[in-house]
């Protein structure tokens, strides 16, 4: 398996490739709306450092969001850019359970994480995951959020810095920005690529904290 991973969720971005050896070379940015323009060249200077090129990879992985409108939408389009042409597997996953990836060997039946990544409007989109239950989603302010959250829950991901001031210190694992690892991507995919899972290419939407507001178009005169 050579193997790329695309996260443009937000602001911090990140690429990943491994070759078929297991080796891997990795980037990871801020991008100030310009994902469109780094996106391809960090891809190309991931694969180069293994000599590779985009002809030789076989497996994509991508972030599907939530995040940013554009940013979700610019990595999608890359990965079904790279995917299509040569008729490759490709899998999808949740910003979020690349958030959790770090710290899945902390869920049990007693700790709940909490993944949390911005909404915008000073707002969190969140989801609760709890072992052996269907994780459950949605978008707070801060303020509501913290009135949710277990006393024994755990919070990590890009968003923890909104909630630091509100919640005791003790939710929090040490984490620094950026949160989400190309490496996390890379592990994941691995292992559904591994059982056997693909996302069929019409499958593969962005996953938006809200609804994309869209104007209904002025009727014909």
């Amino acid at each position: 398996m050579i193997l790329i991973s695309i996260d443009t969720s937000t602001r911090f971005a990140g690429v990943g490739a491994m070759d078929i050896t297991g080796n891997r070379a990795t980037r990871s940015w801020r991008s100030d709306h310009n994902h469109g323009r780094e996106l391809m060249p960090a891809v190309v200077d991931s694969l180069a450092e293994l000599s590779l090129t985009a002809k030789d990879v076989t497996h994509i992985a991508v972030a599907l969001g939530p995040g940013g409108f554009s940013a979700v939408r610019v990595g999608i389009s890359v990965a079904l850019g790279l995917a299509v042409a040569n008729h490759l597997p490709i899998i999808g996953l949740p910003t979020h359970d690349i958030e959790l990836h770090p710290f899945s060997s902390l869920l049990s039946s007693e700790y709940p994480v909490y993944t949390l990544l911005p909404a915008g409007r000073n707002e969190v989109s969140w989801t609760r995951h709890f072992i052996d239950v269907c994780p459950s989603t949605g978008v707070l302010t801060p303020d509501k959020l913290a009135l949710q959250i277990e006393p024994n829950s755990i919070l990590c991901g890009e968003a923890y810095a909104l909630m630091a001031s509100i919640v005791d210190k003790s939710h929090f694992r040490d984490q620094t920005t950026p949160t989400r690892d190309p490496n996390s991507v890379l592990d994941i995919a691995q292992v559904k690529f591994d059982a056997g899972h693909s996302t069929p290419y019409k499958e593969l939407r962005p996953i938006y904290a809200r609804p994309p507001s869209i104007t209904e178009p002025n009727p014909a005169k």
